[in-house]
């Protein structure tokens, strides 16, 4: 408010947790993308990827999809293998990379910008959330924690449905762990 700055932002891994847990984990991405543009008509255009893997992600990442989205968030794993990755599947789907942007979020400081944008070096347009230490400008401590869905009710069944999160980080995924392993299996990811 102070800087008259717009903020924006991307969808949650809760977004693609939910549809996972009612579509399955087969459809999640792909139907998680389409209720989002229904609901958003391209506004608030950038995707997160690691849901449920970013490999599984572009695997459901359909052209249409990618032309309309603005682009695509970082948010676990190696921030210049996620780089490579993208702006090969951009150039492997002929959209030109610098069309689009990536929004790198996970546990940044400076330096870490830094060494992401010297990667980058213009190939692909960088955006960068710093989110917790940015927004917090009211002296507070920030909390840093992250809350992710455990259970979804569907319609008005009486049973929940269990949902999970598969990082592209090993051992950083939650949910009930016999769902996590289905939700992998599902996928194919080892």
């Amino acid at each position: 408010m102070k800087y008259d700055t717009i903020p924006i932002g991307t969808m949650p891994h809760e977004w693609f947790m939910y549809h996972g847990a009612i579509f399955g984990y087969r459809s999640a991405n792909l139907k998680g993308l389409e209720a989002w543009t229904d609901v958003y008509q391209g506004s608030l255009g950038i995707t997160l990827t690691d849901t449920y893997t970013t490999d599984a992600f572009l695997h459901s990442f359909q052209l249409k999809q990618a032309k309309l989205f603005d682009g695509v968030r970082w948010d676990s794993g190696d921030p210049l293998e996620f780089t490579d990755k993208i702006i090969e599947f951009y150039r492997e789907n002929r959209i030109d990379p610098t069309s689009k942007t990536i929004v790198y979020s996970d546990s940044l400081n400076l330096q870490k910008v830094e060494e992401i944008q010297k990667f980058v070096r213009g190939r692909i347009h960088d955006a960068y959330g710093i989110g917790t230490y940015f927004t917090n400008d009211v002296g507070a401590t920030p909390l840093n924690m992250v809350i992710k869905l455990t259970e979804v009710k569907a319609n008005q069944a009486d049973r929940f449905l269990y949902a999970v999160k598969l990082s592209d980080v090993p051992g950083k995924n939650t949910g009930h762990t016999e769902e996590i392993e289905l939700s992998r299996r599902t996928l194919n990811i080892s």
